[in-house]
């Protein structure tokens, strides 16, 4: 390893690996294994930090039992020629730490060990594990079972097997990342010449490389697994490497750390790379851009159906019938009551009940589908494992209930009292004294016609002389008018003043939940991301990072 992690690293990988479950999770990804990656390092972090176990791993016959035997020049673990020989995991530990590490060999399931006097191995905890291709399944699943629980991995193969698919599509190409020291040994080398096991050796190293994934997570030395040779005939030849790489992870609770943090790298680097977010800078699947149009053309439709013209022209006339009950006399009033009570009122001056209406006037499917095309629209670019959380924020029907209940609460809270103008009551005042003058000048006009008394008269243009009952008559209704036309243009000046206010009003909330509604599924997926995604730069290699 490049340097040595101290504990509290361990521990910001486990709690960065955390917070990327809880991402994931609400991406609808399987975070099972990550959960079980996760326990098991608290797990590990709390039971003999400072020493570390390694295994001895690899298929039936390649010569595990042989290795750990030449490892503590005497029978640890029988081999023979009838296979498989090792049916159990069998511990090889210092005599000195037997009982400081007997918590460690109980989480593995391993019972009374076999003993060394090596100091140089005093906190290293040597397994050797049943055959993992065995004709036993037993065998296979405690090599499964157990595997998760390691700190240390020594892949064993021969010529025979160095390439088998048993160990590398079904372990090593899914533990080589998952451990932070392991090394690969090829037994049995000297069943070839020289130059044969050199050309397999480079071949297996070729194979473990590509495995690694060119990560620098495995081997200790920032690249993939070291591969050693060693032979089934001279026990020592290469043991003396192994022995030393062995004794090389002198710092035991570094070793241990380093596995720890490889763990919860891979289990988070998965989970990251489901999600699309393993670079720099997490990028949304749709731009700003495209999300703007469409949230545009869904409003022009929502408003389409809100129909705000419609609800202009209804407070437009909201506010003539008030100004007509307030500032036209006693006719006015006499008007304002056949208005109301004829219904018309209700059918055209009602901007509340209008727009609260809405949903007579049509549906927001033409506004969903512009959503649902450019959720569609951006499907491709979205990783297959989240494609169905994602395609699930364009369903219609969902999106049309949420669009339409945010509209109902808009609507519901927009006051549409129409306005008034203390203007109206002066000119009422004025209406109806103009209301009795004409009166006055009605009853004037018909006893002269009946009666015919001496009145005085006014020579007017074209007309010539014209009775004072007359022109009282023609001046009050020429002042009724103007006061008529003036009351009637003064509220609907108000009124559209008003009712353009409420149309912005309405239009900019519409705005705000399209804008909140129209993309929200979306909004929290990419948040997730984004949360997976510096989870995942926490603890990412410098070289992973983007």
């Amino acid at each position: 390893m490049t340097a040595r992690p101290e504990p509290s690293r361990a521990l910001e990988a486990i709690e960065a690996l955390r917070a990327g479950i809880a991402a994931a999770r609400s991406l609808g990804l399987d975070v099972s294994r990550a959960e079980v990656v996760a326990d098991e390092a608290n797990e590990r972090l709390g039971i003999v930090p400072d020493a570390y176990v390694v295994a001895l791993v690899g298929g039936t016959g390649v010569g595990k039992s042989t290795i750990l035997n030449a490892l503590g020049g005497e029978v640890v673990s029988p081999a023979g020629a009838r296979r498989p020989t090792t049916g159990t995991p069998v511990a090889w530990v210092a005599k000195d730490a037997a009982d400081d590490v007997r918590p460690l060999l109980d989480r593995l399931g391993v019972g009374r060990p076999r003993t060394h006097t090596n100091a140089e191995l005093g906190r290293v905890v040597v397994l050797d594990l049943p055959d993992l291709d065995s004709i036993e399944a037993s065998h296979r699943s405690q090599v499964e079972a157990v595997l998760p629980k390691l700190d240390v991995v020594a892949w064993i193969t021969d010529p025979e097997k160095y390439a088998d698919a048993v160990l590398h599509d079904g372990f090593m190409r899914d533990w080589l990342p998952r451990l932070d020291r392991q090394i690969v040994i090829l037994n049995k080398a000297d069943r070839l010449h020289a130059e044969a096991s050199a050309r397999v050796a480079r071949d297996l190293g070729r194979l473990v490389a590509r495995e690694a994934g060119g990560s620098g997570r495995a081997g200790g030395a920032g690249g993939p697994p070291t591969v050693i040779s060693t032979s089934a005939v001279d026990g020592e030849a290469g043991i003396a490497d192994l022995r030393a790489w062995l004794a090389g992870a002198a710092d035991s609770k570094a070793v241990v750390v380093g596995r720890l943090v490889a763990g919860a790298r891979a289990a988070l680097g998965e989970l990251a790379a489901a999600a699309g977010v393993m670079a720099a800078e997490v990028a949304p699947f749709m731009s700003e851009a495209d999300q703007r149009r469409a949230i545009d053309g869904a409003v022009d439709e929502v408003m389409r159906v809100v129909d705000l013209p419609g609800v202009e022209a209804q407070g437009v006339a909201a506010t003539r019938a008030g100004a007509r009950r307030r500032g036209t006399g006693p006719m006015g009033l006499l008007t304002a009551a056949i208005y109301r009570i004829s219904g018309r009122q209700a059918r055209v001056a009602n901007p509340d009940a209008y727009l609260r209406g809405w949903r007579e006037r049509g549906g927001l499917t033409r506004a969903t589908e512009l959503i649902r095309r450019a959720i569609a629209d951006a499907l491709p670019s979205v990783p297959p494992a989240l494609r169905a959380s994602y395609a699930a924020a364009s369903e219609g029907p969902d999106l049309e209930r949420r669009l339409g209940d945010a509209l109902d609460r808009v609507v519901s809270r927009q006051s549409m009292e129409a306005p008034s103008s203390r203007l109206w009551p002066v000119i009422g005042l004025a209406q109806t004294a103009n209301t009795l003058v004409l009166v006055f000048a009605v009853a004037w006009v018909i006893l002269w016609v009946i009666a015919r008394p001496e009145v005085a008269s006014y020579d007017l243009p074209v007309l010539g002389p014209v009775p004072v009952p007359m022109v009282l008559l023609f001046v009050s209704l020429a002042v009724g008018y103007v006061l008529a036309r003036l009351v009637s243009l003064h509220a609907g000046w108000l009124g559209r003043r008003w009712a353009r206010g409420v149309s912005g009003s309405v239009r900019a909330r519409v705005q705000e939940v399209v804008d909140a509604e129209a993309f929200s599924p979306l909004a929290r997926v990419e948040q997730a991301r984004r949360a997976l995604g510096n989870a995942w730069r926490r603890i990412a290699p410098e070289e992973r990072r983007g």
